[in-house]
């Protein structure tokens, strides 16, 4: 069996934020979805890293695709950091 281990605010929000990103793109091609909608959803939480985005899986998927989204996996320590109110301006 694999543990996962989450040390520091950096990899939780990396984890999330990974998982979110492939559950939505998992509830758009499949149809299903993946999160009780009374409890949360990937658009919600994906909301919450991505200011603007749009509401519906579809419109929030093919905006984050337009957007490189899922062709940069750097970009996620700037938008935990941002989400934190971190500044890494020197």
């Amino acid at each position: 069996m694999t543990t996962i281990r989450l040390n520091n605010d950096y990899d939780r929000g990396n984890f999330q934020i990974k998982m979110a990103l492939m559950y939505l793109a998992s509830e758009v091609k499949s149809g299903m979805i993946m999160c009780h909608p009374s409890k949360g959803t990937t658009v919600r939480t994906l909301a919450r890293y991505f200011p603007g985005l749009k509401k519906t899986r579809k419109g929030a998927y093919k905006q984050l695709v337009e957007a490189g989204v899922y062709a940069h996996d750097g970009v996620f320590n700037t938008l935990i950091d941002k989400k934190n109110g971190v500044s890494n301006d020197k």
